[in-house]
């Protein structure tokens, strides 16, 4: 089959790595796959094809590109556009987004366009039965399933420059935890010099991070990279996880991260307690309190041991939140 993955999202939530993920999943299997994205939301994805289209771009354009690449199938990630594209092409397409996902615009023919897919798969770990009445009569739901599993790639990212690396991804936003984890970072890294600090995101808050950083003099311990990088490749070669948020709808870079084989330091959020086990895969602190955060990291990073144990133990996530199965849930209706 000749598939196109078209990659969206919202403010905070991208579908990005999943949809890097999938593409390359997808052509494993033997078919021909392409991955399109709106400018500035792509991601870098290895032996898979990838373009970018302006965001001005109509429907009616896009519905032209699948059929000038003779597209047979069409996977939405939470890219709107692309569903209606497909509809005016004629091409079967089935639609992914995350539960409770908010589109940044309201959209008024949602489920007059969904029933339309072969199948609308919501990513979510709730016990409680579906609501099909929001989404469709199409529709199922699956766990969130672990991106990213490998661990430790000789392509180690230029930024890495000490021996010892701390990882942290997300948007940058007010409530990202990013500001916090910078405080936290000019404390520690003076003690810590063989240590260094990446942060991969884009957002509004980028140039007052960058200024914090000259500010405080980390320039040499520390680096923002742009979220198109190969965050696969950073999460290889990583030692610790950082996780400063609060918010629960990002949680899925976590569940990447430990899956990952990476031990994770969390500031306690619903996504913090139900992925990681206090002191077992991980460490959870209150977040009312910026001190044990520090305290964690600081102990996280000289003690290897307890690093070790607790990546070992964060690994076994990915069979729990397989993306095997996310893969068949997205593609046995393809071709049906």
């Amino acid at each position: 089959m000749n598939i196109t993955v078209c990659i969206g999202g919202n403010k905070t939530i991208s579908g990005a790595r999943l949809g890097a993920k999938l593409a390359q999943s997808l052509q494993a299997q033997g078919n021909e796959v392409n991955i399109l994205a709106q400018k500035g939301k792509g991601v870098i994805c290895s032996n898979v094809s990838s373009k970018e289209y302006s965001g001005l771009t109509t429907a009616k354009t896009l519905a032209n590109t699948f059929t000038k690449s003779n597209t047979s199938a069409v996977i939405s990630l939470m890219n709107w556009r692309a569903c209606e594209a497909a509809v005016l092409a004629n091409c079967p397409f089935v639609y992914v987004e995350y539960e409770n996902f908010k589109e940044d615009k309201s959209l008024k023919n949602k489920k007059e366009i969904l029933q339309k897919a072969r199948r609308v798969i919501v990513i979510g770990n709730s016990t409680k039965p579906l609501n099909k009445k929001i989404y469709s009569s199409n529709a199922v739901r699956v766990n969130e399933p672990a991106v990213w599993v490998e661990h430790f790639a000789s392509n180690k990212p230029a930024c890495f420059k000490k021996q010892n690396n701390i990882l942290a991804v997300g948007s940058f936003t007010k409530d990202s935890g990013f500001d916090s984890l910078l405080k936290t970072w000019a404390r520690l890294a003076p003690a810590h010099q063989t240590w260094h600090l990446t942060i991969v995101g884009d957002g509004a808050q980028k140039a007052a991070f960058s200024r914090f950083i000259t500010k405080n003099h980390l320039e040499a311990s520390t680096e923002i990279v742009s979220s198109q990088s190969d965050v696969y490749n950073y999460m290889c070669n990583a030692d610790i996880f950082a996780y400063p948020t609060l918010d629960s709808s990002v949680s899925d870079i976590l569940l990447d991260a430990m899956a990952s084989k990476l031990p994770c330091v969390a500031w306690e959020s619903a996504a913090a307690t139900s992925l990681i086990k206090n002191g077992v895969n991980g460490v959870v602190v209150n977040s009312n309190d910026k001190e044990p955060f520090t305290s964690a990291l600081d102990d996280m990073m000289v003690n290897w041991g307890k690093r070790v144990e607790m990546a070992v133990q964060a690994s076994k996530l990915k069979d729990q939140y397989s993306f095997d199965t996310f893969v068949k849930a997205v593609s046995e209706k393809l071709t049906k």
